[in-house]
């Protein structure tokens, strides 16, 4: 399976990310996604499909989930990622199923093909997980 985007930048750096449906801008300044913000948001992005996975299969209902994604960089070069913490808040579960709810979080986590590239980064991983 292959992804494919576009991304096309003048002589700033201010750009524009392309795909087949949508364009996304993508800055260091502040107009648009920073590279950072765009990674953590398809870590976040995978992260959820794999869960949704998960919970379709279990046949576990839920409302929908918010996630909150902090990248921290090491500060020498590369400048890679060091510290990921997921702060999950999972709405409309009912509580006898919180406990499935949390295991499925931790196997997608495990099986979302960014997860594991981050986890090869020896990056420390934090999932926390609320229910409202």
């Amino acid at each position: 399976m292959a992804n494919k985007i576009q991304l096309s930048f003048g002589p700033s750096t201010e750009g524009t990310l392309h795909n087949e449906n949508h364009d996304l801008a993508v800055s260091y300044t502040g107009k648009g996604f920073s590279p950072y913000e765009l990674f953590l948001g398809g870590y976040s992005s995978c992260l959820h499909a794999t869960f949704a996975g998960v919970m379709h299969k279990r046949k576990i209902a839920y409302e929908k989930v918010d996630y909150e994604v902090i990248g921290h960089k090491r500060d020498e070069v590369p400048t890679i990622l060091n510290e990921l913490v997921t702060n999950v808040t999972v709405y409309g579960v009912d509580v006898t199923d919180q406990k499935k709810v949390i295991k499925s979080m931790e196997q997608a986590e495990k099986y979302c093909s960014i997860s594991y590239t981050i986890a090869h980064l020896d990056a420390k991983m934090t999932l926390n997980i609320e229910f409202k």
